[in-house]
């Protein structure tokens, strides 16, 4: 009875160990996705509606138009002057346009040398596009929902000939924010980085 005693012992023993160490390896792999999610929380989900089939490189102006709101007041001002000027500056700090014209509430804008009202519309790449969807979720739910309360922004964006009016490319960028504390800002400027790279990519000679 005493050498069964101690072989149950045993084999309990090994059992508790071999359970423990499952599960901390468990835990081990579990944690680091969910402290990708709240710390890297910001996901970025990209669309194309018109694939670009032209080498657009031939672009040397731009003309960058002010989004167009379709989210009216449920996003907050400071939020699209936010998506708008950031843009602006992106485009200007790429280097690729020679000039670059600004459309938006104000009077027309300019930038970059030369430019004037009779620049070769012929040579100019008009970007616009929409806010299409906004919310910035809600903060206690996520929580709750373990990051799944998204904070979310998506903007459609357009590239068209100025003299034609055709359009060259379109894409559908949206930027998710999975993060326990919502940083709508960081959100934002997350989603300018992606229209500026869109843009970037499709206006660069392959």
């Amino acid at each position: 009875m005493r050498g069964v005693s101690v072989l149950t012992i045993s084999l309990s023993l090994a059992a508790s160990v071999a359970f423990s160490g499952c599960s901390t390896q468990g835990v081990a792999t579990s944690v680091p996705p969910r402290i990708f999610r709240e710390v890297h929380g910001l996901r970025v989900r990209s669309y194309t509606l018109a694939a670009v089939t032209r080498d657009l490189s031939t672009y040397r102006a731009a003309e960058i138009h002010y989004l167009d709101n379709l989210m009216l007041d449920q996003i907050p001002d400071r939020c699209v002057e936010r998506l708008n000027s950031g843009f602006v500056e992106r485009i200007r700090a790429l280097g690729r346009f020679e000039q670059v014209r600004v459309i938006g509430d104000q009077p027309i804008l300019t930038a970059g040398p030369g430019l004037n009202e009779k620049s070769d519309a012929s040579a100019t790449l008009v970007v616009e596009g929409y806010i299409d969807d906004y919310t910035p979720g809600i903060p206690k739910l996520r929580l709750i929902e373990k990051g799944d309360n998204h904070a979310i922004l998506t903007v459609r964006i357009l590239l068209k000939d100025k003299t034609t009016s055709e359009i060259l490319g379109a894409s559908n960028i949206t930027v998710e924010n999975s993060r326990v504390s919502s940083n709508v800002d960081r959100m934002v400027d997350k989603e300018v980085a992606e229209m500026a790279n869109y843009v970037r990519r499709s206006a660069t000679r392959p």
